[in-house]
């Protein structure tokens, strides 16, 4: 389990033996032959002579330890009742499988058409899956492994972003404030016309997703930020519930 961690915590994806065994603390010996256990049983990928990555099966064994702990848990309650509570349009975000992408897992709309804003389900779901732009991209940006972060950094902010679009000093700058303040506040960030809250729904240090409220600018009070509380208890109670190994939580505790 050591030598697994210090491959997922070093720098890059790629790491040496010598790399390894130092943050280790084993003997390169030692850990030539639990890295070559590793190999054997596709936890690990040896590239080249010294050189080795994270293999599929460690990937599948960190999603299934993620489906367990939300196996149980009633997340499109919440954000029914969230939305219930302030109106607009609610969205669970995950970071998906492959690439620096989003990806819309659960949503409560409550009796808004987008297409009344300008809005397409393309765009909100499919458009909107860069990290790159948007309340809920920089929060997730704020907790995913380095490499992925440069791969989002690396693109050019969608022609399909609204007004408030961030260059990369800001939203770097927006990432320390993220993971000091706990949410991300969007104006016209991701889409023209609409403001946004994101807080992240932790276990531990993951990220397990993103909980987003959005609604047009102009309608309810001009400031989002109000609601910041409201929508940070979402993201509590699916924390909670991952927290507790899946125990159903309350909407109303």
């Amino acid at each position: 389990m050591r030598v697994l961690r210090v491959c997922h915590e070093l720098p890059g994806d790629v790491q040496t033996l010598q790399a390894i065994a130092e943050a280790t603390g084993f003997d390169p010996s030692v850990c030539h032959r639990i890295l070559q256990s590793c190999v054997a049983d596709g936890y690990v990928e040896r590239l080249g002579h010294g050189k080795y990555r994270l293999g599929s099966d460690a990937i599948q064994a960190g999603l299934l330890a993620m489906a367990g702990v939300t196996e149980h848990l009633d997340q499109h309650q919440i954000l029914l009742d969230l939305q219930e509570d302030l109106g607009g349009i609610v969205v669970f975000y995950s970071l998906a499988p492959v690439g620096a992408r989003r990806v819309a897992t659960d949503y409560a709309k409550g009796d808004y058409n987008p297409a009344d804003f300008g809005m397409t389900a393309f765009d909100m779901f499919t458009v909107g899956c860069s990290l790159r732009t948007g309340a809920s991209g920089r929060t997730l940006l704020a907790y995913v492994p380095e490499p992925i972060r440069e791969i989002a950094l690396a693109e050019p902010i969608p022609e399909t972003a609204g007004p408030g679009a961030m260059d990369n000093e800001e939203l770097l700058a927006s990432i320390k404030e993220i993971r000091k303040q706990g949410y991300a506040i969007g104006r016209q960030e991701c889409l023209p016309g609409w403001d946004s809250v994101a807080v992240p729904a932790l276990w531990g240090n993951t990220a397990l997703g993103v909980v987003l409220w959005l609604r047009p600018v102009g309608e309810g009070s001009d400031d989002v930020s109000d609601h910041v509380e409201a929508v940070s208890r979402a993201a509590r109670l699916i924390s909670l519930a991952a927290t507790a190994g899946g125990r159903n939580p309350s909407p109303t505790a």
